[in-house]
């Protein structure tokens, strides 16, 4: 369970409680006794698969379906019994709403719940006062709806700023790798601009030297500057070495992203061949909202992260167990992004269903630096 749900779960389950010790205490004598005890076990029942944090492992149209069996069986204990007690199950769903479903649904559905509320005091109960008890309760439905928003929101808060955390994170990886490779340079050029020049000075004067010595040194002066050009050859060779670029390496930055997912289990293969820092950075990027995205939409548990190159040719596929995207899919904010972060690199990024799951594809091409 999520610590955001306990408070939510226990508080729930205690009004549960109250409300059908004293429903089940007025039916006592009632042939609907046994029927309103099936329908508050049932309901308590799909409460705590939301509550319990069981409903966030299963696909999010099914949660709603739960949520829309509460109201249902909310309203036909209403209509069992006549009383103002069993209509605060209504404040109970509608507490639930805020982490399945927007805002605008969820108000929607506040009202067309209380719709039928007014409808059942009016044409079952008989009620005279139908428009201030639908009222009442409406305003306690609206509070509970509003009070879960305010704490949704508030997670959703600490998400995003997880989530940019996690950017800084890759990025300084990122950017370390790329500094070992600005250092290679920087220790390249000081050897051939201080020890090359150096060296080859010292060449011309023992060439010079071996001219202008006596013929018994005549050999040693040789063999000094033979050492010497061996010398040369050798720092220019560890010159060329190190300005060979460096290639970056993505699945460290990976690796650690996924330690701030405790939630997910990641596993990865293959391996990609990056020269440019640049081109890391904005895949790792790619790569983190599109398991953001099996996370949030998907309520995913495990992905695979398969790297793969052909000459300058990238696929990256990332293949979620989560709740699956449909056949027809209707790109969001997130996809969207990935695109444009790719279209600099001539690359693309589609969602496609699987078995179980679904898998984001990103394919690009790798530009020489």
């Amino acid at each position: 369970m999520k610590k955001d749900n306990y408070l939510l779960t226990f508080a729930g389950f205690i009004t549960w409680a109250a409300v059908a010790y004293v429903e089940f205490g007025l039916l006592a004598d009632s042939p609907f006794l046994w029927l309103s005890v099936l329908g508050y076990s049932t309901f308590l029942l799909l409460f705590l698969t939301i509550g319990s944090g069981y409903a966030d492992k299963i696909a999010l149209r099914k949660t709603q379906i739960i949520l829309y069996a509460q109201l249902l069986i909310a309203l036909l204990l209403i209509l069992v019994h006549v009383g103002q007690i069993s209509p605060v199950l209504l404040v109970v769903w509608a507490a639930q709403l805020p982490d399945y479903f927007s805002r605008r649904n969820a108000v929607i559905q506040v009202i067309i719940s209380n719709l039928f509320f007014y409808l059942i005091q009016i044409n079952l109960w008989q009620e005279d006062s139908a428009v201030l008890n639908t009222l009442i309760y409406c305003g306690f439905q609206l509070f509970a709806l509003a009070t879960s928003f305010a704490r949704v929101n508030e997670k959703h808060a600490r998400e995003q700023l997880e989530q940019v955390n996690q950017q800084l994170l890759t990025t300084r990886i990122i950017l370390a790798q790329s500094s070992k490779q600005d250092e290679r340079l920087r220790i390249a050029r000081d050897l051939h601009d201080i020890l090359g020049h150096q060296l080859t000075a010292l060449n011309l004067q023992l060439e010079i030297l071996q001219h202008k010595v006596a013929s018994d040194l005549t050999a040693s002066v040789a063999d000094t500057k033979n050492l010497a050009k061996q010398l040369l050859d050798n720092i220019r060779a560890v010159v060329r070495n190190q300005r060979v670029p460096l290639t970056v390496d993505i699945r460290q930055a990976v690796q650690v992203l996924s330690l701030r997912l405790p939630q997910l289990q990641l596993t990865m293969e293959g391996e990609l061949q990056l020269e440019s820092a640049e081109l890391a950075e904005q895949l790792l990027l790619c790569i983190q909202e599109g398991i953001s995205n099996a996370l949030r939409h998907g309520r995913a548990t495990h992905i695979k992260l398969s790297l793969q190159q052909l000459g300058k040719h990238i696929t990256i596929l990332l293949d979620d167990n989560g709740g699956g995207c449909g056949d027809h899919i209707n790109p969001g904010s997130g996809l969207l992004g990935i695109n444009e972060r790719l279209q600099e690199y001539k690359g693309a990024a589609t969602l496609s269903p699987l078995v179980q799951g679904s898998r984001l594809r990103i394919s690009l091409e790798q530009q020489h630096a």
